[in-house]
C-alpha cells in the first residue's frame, strides 16, 4: 500500500510534466495558482450611430404604399396628425390659402433637393486601450479509470480581473443636413414674427390655440416633436452637443453632453470581474502506443473530449443594474463549449532523455442568450435606454470555432533530477455570431473597420522542472516535483497579448 499527494502551481494546464493520462485508480489533484499580465490596442475603429441619424432623417421607416413614414424626424414634421382629420402640412396650407399667409407647411415640397435616398451618417473614429491584470486559481481532478483511459474535472477560480480602459474618439460633421436644419430655423424664425403680427392677434382662440399648439410642438423643450435640440446640435451632434434628455441619461447630469461626457459615462477608467470560471470535465483515452508513465513508452496518441460549461459570471442586464454593467467584466464565457482533440509524442531514451510532442484541439460552442453590452459606439444611439429599446435587453451568441495547436520538445540534461521544456502554441478562433433586434449591431460587433471577432495568437512557453518524484533518486520521504517558468506573445492579432510567470509543485495521490 502506498499513497503520495499531488499539488501543482502553474498558470495553465500542461501536457508536459503533467502527463496526458494516470494509471489505473491513481487520483491527481492539481492546484494552479496564477497571474497574467496583457493589453490590447485597436486603432481607428469606425463607429456610426444610426439611432441618431434617424433623428434627423429615417430613411428606412416606410408604409404599405412605399411612402417614407417616419414619426420622430426633422423631414417628416409635416406628417404629424393634428385632429382625425388635419395633419400639420394639410391645416396649414388651408390656413395659408383662408388668409393668404405664406407659413411654412412643414412639407416635403418645402426641404429643397433634400436626398431622400441617403442615409443620415453620424459616424466618427474611436481608439480603444485595454490594460488587464488577472489571477487566481484552477483545481484539477484526473482520476484513472483505467491504465488508458483518464477522467478530469477543472474548476478554474478567478480571484482577480481587473482592466484599465482608455478610449480616444472623434467625430465627424454630418454631410447633406445643413439645407434641412436651415429650413427649420427660418420655418420658427417665420412664426415667432407672425406671431406678433395683428393677423395673428386677430385670429379667433380656436385657431391661435391650434397654432400656438403646433409651435410648442416643434419649437419647445418639452414638446413631443421638439427640434431645439437640432437647432442646437446643428450638424456635428456630437461635437456641439445635445441638450434634450432623450439623447443621454440623466445619471451624467448635465444639460448639455457632447462626446467627452458620453465618453466618460460609457467607459470607466476601470472594469472589474472574479468568481469561479467555467467549469469543464472530460476523457483522455490512449489510441496508440504505451502510456508516457510506462517504463515500455516510446511513442503514443492520445485523444480527448472535453465539455466546458458557462459556470462563469458573465455581465448583468442592464434593465436590471443600469450605468453598474460598464464596470463588469465576463469572466466565463457564457456559452457550453466542447473539445475534440489528439496529442502525441515520442521519447527518445538515451543519455539526454529527450521528448517530442505535439497537440491538436479543435473547439465548438453552443447558441447561448447573453445580456446585451450597451456601449455607445456599438449600440448605434447615445442614450442607453435606446439602445436596450433597438438592440434588445438579450441577444444570442454564438462563439466561433477555435483551433489550438502545440508543439513541444523536452529534455533532461540530468537524468531523473531535472528537466527543461519549450512550447509553441498558436490559437485561431473564427467569427463570432450574434442574434438581436437590430441586424446593424449583429454586423457591428461580428466585425467592422479596425476589429474583428475573429483572432489569431502565437504564444511560447518555457518551463524548468526540478524532479524528486523518481522512487530511485527521491531525496527524503516525500516525493515532488518544482517547476519554474514563464510565457510570452509572440504575436497577435484582434486579442490580448502579454506574459505570465508561474511556478509549481506537483505529486500524487495513489492508493492499491
Amino acid at each position: 500500500m502506498g499513497n503520495f499527494f499531488l499539488l501543482l502551481i502553474i498558470l495553465s494546464p500542461s501536457i508536459g510534466q503533467i502527463l496526458p493520462t494516470v494509471p489505473r485508480n491513481v487520483f491527481r489533484l492539481t492546484l494552479e495558482d496564477y497571474s497574467a499580465d496583457s493589453e490590447w490596442d485597436l486603432k481607428d475603429q469606425e463607429f456610426d450611430l444610426r439611432g441618431i441619424g434617424k433623428a434627423y432623417y429615417d430613411h428606412t421607416t416606410k408604409n404599405d404604399t412605399g411612402y417614407f413614414s417616419a414619426s420622430h424626424d426633422l423631414y417628416h414634421m409635416g406628417d404629424h396628425s393634428i385632429d382625425s382629420v388635419h395633419t400639420v402640412e394639410s391645416y396649414l396650407n388651408e390656413f395659408n390659402e383662408a388668409y393668404g399667409t405664406d407659413l411654412p407647411v412643414f412639407g416635403i415640397n418645402g426641404y429643397g433637393d433634400f436626398d431622400t435616398t441617403k442615409q443620415i451618417m453620424v459616424s466618427g473614429i474611436f481608439s480603444e486601450s485595454r490594460r488587464r491584470k488577472e489571477s487566481g486559481r484552477r483545481y484539477r481532478i484526473d482520476y484513472g479509470m483505467s491504465d488508458q483511459v483518464t477522467l478530469t474535472l477543472k474548476v478554474p477560480i478567478v480571484n482577480s480581473l481587473k482592466e484599465k480602459y482608455n478610449v480616444s474618439a472623434t467625430a465627424d460633421p454630418i454631410d447633406g443636413i445643413n439645407d434641412l436644419i436651415i429650413y427649420h430655423e427660418t420655418s420658427k424664425a417665420h412664426i415667432d414674427s407672425f406671431f406678433q403680427t395683428s393677423t395673428y392677434t386677430g385670429l379667433s382662440s380656436g385657431r391661435r390655440d391650434t397654432l400656438q399648439s403646433i409651435y410648442d410642438d416643434y419649437y419647445s423643450a418639452d414638446g413631443d416633436h421638439s427640434i431645439l435640440w437640432a437647432l442646437y446640435s446643428q450638424n456635428d451632434p456630437l461635437g456641439n452637443g445635445f441638450i434634450d434628455p432623450r439623447f443621454f441619461s440623466q445619471e451624467i447630469g448635465k444639460d448639455t453632453v457632447g462626446l467627452s461626457d458620453l465618453k466618460n459615462y460609457y467607459f470607466p477608467l476601470e472594469r472589474n470581474g472574479s468568481g469561479v470560471n467555467d467549469i469543464s470535465i472530460g476523457v483522455t483515452m490512449l489510441l496508440r502506443g504505451s502510456p508516457v508513465w510506462s517504463q515500455m513508452h516510446k511513442g503514443a496518441l492520445y485523444g480527448k473530449l472535453f465539455v466546458s460549461i458557462p459556470f462563469g459570471y458573465t455581465i448583468q442586464s442592464f434593465s436590471d443594474v443600469g450605468s453598474k454593467q460598464f464596470k463588469q467584466l465576463n469572466v466565463g464565457a457564457g456559452v457550453t463549449r466542447w473539445t475534440l482533440g489528439l496529442f502525441g509524442g515520442y521519447t527518445q531514451v538515451k543519455k539526454f532523455r529527450t521528448r517530442l510532442y505535439a497537440s491538436l484541439d479543435i473547439e465548438g460552442s453552443a447558441s447561448e442568450l447573453l445580456n446585451t453590452p450597451i456601449s455607445i459606439f456599438s449600440g448605434v444611439h447615445t442614450n442607453p435606454d435606446s439602445i436596450v429599446n433597438r438592440v434588445g435587453n438579450n441577444y444570442k451568441f454564438k462563439e466561433g470555432k477555435w483551433l489550438k495547436s502545440l508543439a513541444g520538445f523536452e529534455i533532461q540534461p540530468r537524468s531523473g533530477r531535472t528537466l527543461f521544456k519549450i512550447e509553441f502554441q498558436n490559437i485561431s478562433k473564427g467569427q463570432d455570431i450574434f442574434t438581436s433586434k437590430d441586424q446593424y449591431w449583429d454586423s457591428w460587433m461580428k466585425s467592422h473597420k479596425g476589429f474583428d471577432s475573429a483572432w489569431n495568437r502565437w504564444d511560447i512557453r518555457t518551463e524548468i522542472w526540478f524532479l524528486n518524484s523518481n522512487s530511485i533518486k527521491r531525496i527524503g520521504p516525500f516525493s515532488f516535483d518544482i517547476v519554474f517558468g514563464a510565457q510570452f506573445t509572440i504575436n497577435s492579432k484582434y486579442t490580448y497579448d502579454g506574459n505570465q510567470l508561474f511556478a509549481g509543485l506537483t505529486t500524487y495521490w495513489q492508493g492499491w
